[in-house]
């Protein structure tokens, strides 16, 4: 038979639902049939990801909530394992508002276990019913990049490029990205510019990146022996032992 205080309990989960408030305390409806479950996201800058490199910011989040409403003031315990299984962080935290917890680490680097599957858990109890749930993702390296792109288009490896006027100054601009996907200073970048418009056109002009990592060159073609037409510019560096390229091209219109 049910209760007088059953009863009541579920009249006003009833109520709490419809009017939209959506969280409901852990100690509230400690009678209440269990029907709760834990969500995990591992996040980087904000959106959800599953693919890391060494020395970003993880965020570890766990959602709780009960017959979709979030529950407050749950201890989550979360569990976080390297790529060879060691313990790297064991850590409580108690849902919010929300019916949120999570914690935040950074990859180190160098390490000799950074690269690979890293493994999370997060677990709690909720009216004695043990919950827990699992996310991996995985740190790697990038192949270092070259990119090379106008002012006005061209952003991305061997993408087409912009039209520009045959009076009009052109710049063409190069990064060197590292296995962290960081910019690369002081390199030496061989710019080449090929002319298919009418002149046989081929200029060879080199460079170093700057302080920021970008290497440019103003007027590619000089003024006097531009045509109307299409030209391919091509790239190249040197970087740790490997030969980087890219390509792309522009077109200049008579005025």
């Amino acid at each position: 038979m049910t209760s007088k205080k059953e009863v009541f309990a579920a009249s006003l989960l009833a109520i709490a639902l419809a009017a939209g408030l959506g969280t409901i305390s852990l100690g509230f409806f400690a009678e209440a049939p269990p029907n709760a479950r834990i969500d995990v996201f591992s996040k980087k800058n904000g959106a959800t990801s599953i693919s890391f490199l060494p020395l970003d910011q993880v965020l570890f989040e766990a959602q709780i909530s009960n017959r979709n409403a979030s529950i407050a003031g749950a201890p989550v315990t979360f569990d976080v394992k390297t790529p060879n299984n060691t313990d790297f962080l064991l850590k409580t935290v108690s849902t919010d508002t929300l019916g949120t917890a999570n914690v935040t680490f950074q990859i180190p680097w160098p390490s000799n276990f950074s690269l690979g599957t890293w493994q999370m858990q997060a677990a709690t109890e909720i009216y004695g019913q043990a919950l827990n749930a699992t996310t991996n993702f995985e740190c790697a390296l990038l192949p270092p990049t070259i990119d090379v792109y106008t002012q006005k288009s061209g952003y991305g490896p061997n993408t087409p490029d912009g039209t520009f006027a045959l009076n009009e100054t052109i710049f063409l601009y190069v990064e060197i990205r590292d296995q962290l996907n960081h910019t690369v200073p002081y390199q030496l970048v061989a710019f080449e510019v090929k002319d298919y418009a009418g002149g046989g056109f081929d200029h060879l002009n080199v460079q170093t990146t700057n302080a920021s990592g970008i290497a440019y060159v103003m007027h590619p073609i000089p003024p006097g022996e531009a045509y109307a037409g299409t030209y391919e510019v091509f790239v190249s560096a040197k970087y740790n032992g490997i030969i980087l390229l890219d390509t792309l091209t522009f077109t200049q219109e008579p005025y």
